[in-house]
């Protein structure tokens, strides 16, 4: 007999776990828009940076 998987069946890993002290921090999935929100400020401000010198 073939048994089907379902997603209940295996446990999915957290995408980012940190540890320290008291404080416990579990990042379940990645943020994909606060990772474009990031990557676009952080573009804007080094090309005003580059741009200025």
């Amino acid at each position: 007999m073939s048994r089907t998987l379902r997603k209940a069946d295996h446990e999915t890993r957290p995408f980012l776990e940190i540890r320290v002290r008291g404080l416990h921090l579990t990042v379940e999935r990645l943020p994909h828009r606060l990772l474009t929100a990031i990557s676009t400020l952080g573009g804007a401000v080094a090309g005003a940076l580059w741009y200025a010198r």
